[in-house]
């Protein structure tokens, strides 16, 4: 039975299905790239004020990048209710579920912003930043912690978006909040035209504004009714008690299991950095390589998660589970592909950073490590965004706890410092972690628990 979607949703068939992914993945694909820019983008332009900018636009530009991934999980729960609503020809109750993740964000916004403007400078001090870089990097992040509640605005608005089906209106949003960070900038930051000469400030204020501006064009195209859903003020701020616990007790565990892996990373960082300044340097060579080929992964994450969500809520559990492994061996033929290419060409593509020669060594040989978990991550990436979709955040939060406390931090020390094996011992470790993971989150697919979930 062919179950037609609102407006400019998609038709959800099997013969359409390869139609829908590309629909799907390809714009989700653009705005991660378009996100990232938007993170490298301030460091590139103030790269002409000196070191010090540098180093403090990038701490407090990764603290920000941490904050951001654990306050988006929190939108697992709307992109998975938009979608089952979506599905079963539920428009209205949909728009709101929209409406009050909305407001569930600025009311996170409203109460979150001001500890983090006050406490920027001992974050980053706790940081090991030195006091002068600290100083700077506490202006910075204050002005852009100032505009947390539009960052999730944005970020809530465009949940919502992907489970109606509508990955294009997010990355269209991205890319305008791409032009106006750079634009304001190049004002900014080197006071061009009458705008005066601001520095590492004029970088905070142009990313503030990019965000100030995403977050209005997210507004107007859910109160005018042109995008996928509609909602209006009054439902905006009509605290709906039993929507909000709907959407906070799927998005909580997702929430913990971005928050573990976060600090999984930190504490991987903190065994990197014991090894000394080369092996950092090569590490930070090599994972700027390997983020290439999450592209794909985190794009048909998307795709999954959409698809599966709205299969689930037109009572099409097979459409769910196809939706799933066609998702997956799309996945394991792109990262498979990445997987070849750091196999042949590792030092070539570590030689466009311009490392030192050891520095080298070290990145080729990382990067040909992470060749072995490409199809791990594709299999986890994929079903692990599957099981959010269909509502099931506790199971990859378990899987993250397991991974982050039994293998991915205890085997890089036991591999790198332990046995002695330095950084390609840390890099093997993390891939022996993401292989027990997919293996995880496939036995969790087949035992089919997705399948019940009440949403």
């Amino acid at each position: 039975m062919v179950n037609k979607q609102f407006d400019r949703g998609i038709e959800l068939t099997r013969k359409n299905l390869n139609r829908n992914i590309a629909r799907l993945a390809l714009p989700a694909a653009g705005e991660n790239v378009l996100h990232m820019t938007i993170f490298i983008a301030d460091i590139v332009m103030v790269g002409r004020l000196g070191t010090e900018a540098i180093a403090a636009v990038g701490l407090a530009g990764a603290l920000n990048f941490i904050i951001a991934i654990i306050f988006s999980s929190l939108n697992a729960g709307t992109l998975s209710l938009v979608a089952r609503h979506i599905g079963a020809g539920e428009r209205k109750d949909a728009e709101r579920v929209a409406a009050q993740s909305l407001f569930l964000a600025i009311l996170i916004g409203i109460v979150i912003s001001p500890a983090l403007v006050l406490y920027a400078q001992k974050v980053l001090l706790l940081m090991s930043a030195e006091p002068p870089i600290a100083a700077l990097g506490t202006v910075y992040l204050k002005i852009v912690m100032t505009m947390l509640i539009c960052r999730l605005i944005i970020l809530a608005g465009s949940a919502a978006f992907r489970g109606a089906g509508d990955t294009r209106t997010p990355m269209l949003i991205t890319l305008i909040m791409n032009c106006i960070n750079v634009l304001f900038n190049w004002l900014l930051i080197f006071g061009i035209w009458r705008f005066p000469r601001m520095g590492v400030i004029g970088a905070a204020w142009g990313t503030a504004i990019a965000y100030g501006v995403g977050a209005a064009l997210v507004l107007i195209i859910l109160f005018s009714g042109r995008g996928v859903l509609a909602i209006s003020i009054s439902n905006l701020f009509k605290f709906d008690l039993t929507t909000i616990w709907r959407i906070l007790r799927i998005s909580l565990p997702a929430a913990f299991d971005s928050f573990f892996t976060q600090v999984g990373y930190l504490i991987f960082i903190k065994i990197v950095t014991s090894l000394g300044t080369v092996s950092l340097a090569a590490h930070q060579v090599a994972v700027r390589i390997e983020a290439i080929s999450f592209m794909p992964g985190f794009a048909l994450a998307v795709s999954t998660a959409t698809l599966v969500g709205q299969s689930l809520g037109a009572k099409d559990v097979a459409l769910a589970s196809l939706s799933m492994k066609r998702n997956c061996q799309y996945a394991l033929m792109l990262m498979g592909f990445f997987a070849c290419i750091f196999l042949a060409f590792p030092a070539q593509m570590a030689r466009v950073f311009s490392p030192e020669q050891e520095v080298l060594r070290l990145s080729a040989l990382c990067v040909m490590i992470s060749a072995i978990e490409q199809p791990a991550l594709a299999i986890y990436m994929v079903y692990s965004g599957g099981l959010r979709g269909a509502g099931d955040t506790l199971s990859p939060m378990l899987v993250t706890i397991v991974g982050t406390l039994c293998f991915h931090v205890s085997l890089a020390y036991l591999f790198g410092i332990v046995l002695g094996w330095g950084l390609g011992g840390v890099w093997f470790g993390a891939a022996i972690d993401w292989i027990c993971r997919s293996i995880a989150v496939y036995i969790l697919f087949r035992r089919g628990r997705w399948k019940r979930i009440k949403v």
